[in-house]
């Protein structure tokens, strides 16, 4: 394998986790991966054909990362950006900026004629702590900053491990040969850089622009190349269904048709809410549903909230519509399936909460990426695409066909088990820490009926891993709880080949293989190894978003969770002290005891 070959990444990934803003390590090179302005052009990309994603976002067109072809490499790929710049040698320790101008597309190798040895790259890069901005730490300056001499060498440093009692970062050290002054790795704190007067160039890694602190000049922050605050994608995904004229088209079609509309979306902040209120007062709708129409908020940039909702009111339609046997469609092929009473009463308790199955044998899902941020999820967005006069705006995307399972749940036994005060008393605790938190904005709205939904595709689809053939990484869910009685989990499975994936997933959807499946699953969720700490806490996890879930019970991959592995309360479905379960009943006749 060449090393131009190996400077590769899935097409599955240029989305996520890879897309534009994103650091990966490939074979021990740090690279970063350039917004849509500095991909190849058009015609050397792949078209991903989504009218309804694109509409929701506000673009003209979709489009997949260039594929490199040939087997040698050589093609038209999509061109990665090293980064962190300064790189070292594992034999000497002899540090080095390595420049675009040194690239020969192979491994960085050490100029020493004495050495030899591989360039590898430092651990910590410098963040821009509201700009979305990366850049290198200027290791010269920094190592520089305190010593008694005049030096300013960047051309003698070396990467050093400190001999003697240190630990952590404070055994490591940058030292200058040339003047002997040495400064340890232990001394880059949050603000150090604020205090030395370092700040920020305004520029990504694959700009090549000249060191202005007039284009940005804010705070930086050393963070950890692998750090996860270094990328928060807004990425949207949307599964191809057919055109359902149900309750959420109506309304869309009359906002979308009103005069005003097409001006509200072009329109600057100042006048965007005018017009949204004009649109609202004649046609008798809230201002919020003419933001979720529109896909943007008050600023102009698409509502994650917004957009999520409207595209997964659109895909509960189209389930609902294959219940009735309504919604044929060659990347949609669905079929009911019934699950078998008779087996017990736990069994048909159970079947009396989940009102409908849906199988879909083919399915197309679409991902796009809108952009990023740094540092914090509230920081500017970095756009995915810059627009650009020359070109109709687009974004990154990229299409998967697989298969899935639906389970509609009863929506008259849902109502009454939220209803419950002691229900509202707990999901109000999670309610009101996420409107306090940082990342609340990124999650839906939660409440007893999300939250129940979330857990119970979590232990479904930790249980299918085990019997699918698929891995756990590989099936994703995606939750339906946009209006009241519209309460639905989908647990699905994609792959970029066009062939599909193998049916694994969708044949346990069968009713003498899902019973199963469903009772043990939920049976798994009554105990916890973490018990009772799991189940007796307090709100934890991050800003306190979770309630009764850890990574031994409910947790489940990054990959797989559309909330962040957030909103999740195991005891919403199995029942705790003084909190009914919404599946307690059931349990309580399988396991014949009181939960």
């Amino acid at each position: 394998m060449s090393e131009r070959h190996a400077k590769t990444i899935r097409l599955s990934e240029t989305v996520s986790p890879y897309g534009p803003g994103a650091i990966v390590d490939i074979l021990g090179q740090s690279f970063i991966v350039p917004t849509g302005d500095k991909w190849p052009p058009a015609r050397l990309r792949g078209e991903v054909r989504h009218d309804r994603l694109a509409a929701r976002l506000n673009v003209q067109e979709l489009w997949a990362a260039p594929t490199t072809a040939d087997p040698d490499g050589k093609g038209p790929g999509l061109e990665l950006t090293r980064f962190p710049g300064w790189l070292f040698c594992q034999v000497c320790r002899r540090m080095v900026r390595w420049t675009k101008s040194m690239e020969t597309g192979a491994a960085p190798i050490c100029a020493q004629d004495t050495c030899k040895g591989r360039l590898v790259p430092m651990r910590f890069v410098a963040v821009c702590m509201t700009g979305s901005h990366l850049q290198d730490v200027p290791w010269a300056y920094w190592t520089h900053r305190n010593a008694p001499s005049e030096c300013k060498a960047e051309d003698r440093l070396t990467f050093r491990t400190s001999q003697g009692r240190a630990e952590g970062l404070s055994s490591l050290a940058v030292k200058c040969e040339k003047c002997g002054h040495r400064r340890s790795l232990g001394d880059l704190r949050r603000d150090v850089f604020a205090a030395e007067g370092i700040k920020c160039r305004g520029a990504q890694p694959w700009e090549y622009t000249p060191f202005d602190e007039e284009r940005c000049g804010k705070p930086v922050d050393p963070q950890q190349r692998g750090a996860t605050s270094l990328h928060f994608a807004k990425t949207y995904s949307a599964i191809d269904i057919p055109v359902v004229e149900g309750r959420a088209t109506v309304e869309s079609d009359r906002i979308m048709g009103h005069v005003f509309f097409s001006a509200m979306q072009a329109a600057p902040e100042n006048l965007r809410e005018g017009l949204a209120l004009q649109i609202a007062e004649d046609l008798g709708v809230h201002t919020d549903i003419v933001f979720e129409v529109a896909g943007v908020g008050l600023d102009g940039t698409a509502d994650r909230r917004a957009v999520n909702s409207s595209l997964q009111a659109e895909e509960f339609e189209a389930f609902l519509a294959a219940i009735a046997g309504t919604a044929p469609s060659e990347a949609f092929t669905t079929r009911l399936e019934t699950l078998p009473r008779g087996l017990g009463a736990g069994a048909d308790a159970v079947i009396d909460r989940i009102s409908d199955v849906v199988l879909v044998d083919r399915l197309r899902d679409v991902r796009a990426n809108e952009g990023f941020t740094r540092y914090t999820p509230e920081a500017a967005l970095v756009e995915a695409v810059p627009a650009s006069a020359y070109e109709k705006r687009w974004l990154p995307a990229v299409e998967g066909y697989g298969e899935g399972i639906f389970l509609r749940f009863d929506p008259e036994a849902v109502r009454s088990w939220a209803a419950l005060p002691a229900v509202r008393q707990r999901g109000a605790a999670v309610a009101g820490n996420q409107a306090r938190s940082l990342l609340g904005a990124r999650l839906h709205l939660s409440s007893p009926e999300y939250v129940l939904l979330h857990t119970f595709a979590h232990i479904l689809m930790r249980e299918l891993a085990f019997t699918s053939g698929y891995s756990a990484a590989s099936i994703r869910e995606r939750i339906y709880c946009e209006s009241d009685g519209d309460y639905g989990v989908f647990v699905y499975t994609t792959t970029t080949d066009v062939e599909g994936t193998l049916g694994g997933l969708v044949r346990q959807g069968e009713g003498r293989l899902l019973l199963p499946a469903l009772l043990a699953s939920l049976q798994q969720a009554v105990w916890c190894p973490n018990d009772p700490v799991c189940m007796e806490a307090e709100p934890q996890s991050i800003d306190g978003l979770n309630h009764a879930a850890c990574h031994a019970c409910c947790l489940a991959s990054e990959t797989s969770c559309e909330s962040q592995n957030l909103l999740l309360d195991r005891a919403l479905i199995v029942g705790s002290a003084g909190v009914p379960g919404f599946f307690e009943p059931a349990l309580e006749a399988i396991l014949g005891q009181r939960l």
